[in-house]
């Protein structure tokens, strides 16, 4: 009886493998006119074409296609496409994180989107060459004296004490967290970029 029950129970599987309808995608497909797209999570290769100093991020960082970038067997990135974004220092000691916001083709046309930078094996951030930097520390103890002298005569002001040394433990935080050194990358370095949100266009 039992080896009976495995049989039928084994055909059944069987058929059910067989059987099995195709995968075809989400019930619910959004329906768009656009020609191109890039999925969230795509990444292609650049080449940056200008140096990053982490201490000048105004400065914005521009990278070029090399070659056609394709998907699907359509060339949905040209060659010398420009992809510009704005660099910055965020938990980490080697590295430079580069934010991508704008893509502009050969032809002069341009889109928005959204990336970031990573290295060749996938990691975040470029890594730079790191040049330690004199530490500024006479604003702190000038704003920590002027907090002292004014909480010792809150009693006669209308500024009260507590707001005083809070404005100074704020400002002592924030230099606190200033960087104290630099890391700068070289230009004409390959790297990658990774699209952070669905593109289409």
């Amino acid at each position: 009886m039992k080896k009976t029950i495995a049989i039928i129970l084994f055909l059944f599987s069987l058929c059910s493998f067989v059987y099995a309808e195709k995968w075809n995608g989400p019930t619910r497909k959004k329906q768009t006119k656009m020609r191109y797209s890039l999925h969230t999570g795509f990444t292609f290769d650049v080449v940056l074409k200008n140096a990053i100093y982490s201490f000048n991020s105004n400065t914005p960082v521009i990278c070029q296609t090399e070659y056609n970038i394709t998907f699907l067997g359509k060339v949905v990135i040209p060659k010398n496409t420009k992809i510009i974004g704005t660099s910055a220092i965020e938990k980490t000691d080697d590295r430079v994180n580069v934010r991508f916001h704008t893509m502009v083709f050969p032809n002069g046309q341009e889109i928005k989107f959204s990336g970031i930078a990573l290295e060749m094996d996938g990691s975040a951030g470029i890594k730079g060459k790191v040049k330690n930097m004199k530490k500024a520390r006479l604003p702190v103890n000038i704003l920590l004296t002027a907090a002292a002298t004014g909480a010792s005569v809150a009693t006669e002001s209308d500024i009260p004490s507590e707001m005083i040394k809070g404005i100074a433990e704020e400002s002592k935080q924030e230099l606190a967290q200033k960087q104290d050194y630099s890391i700068s990358v070289k230009k004409d370095i390959a790297i990658q970029i990774y699209v952070v949100d669905r593109l289409e266009y």
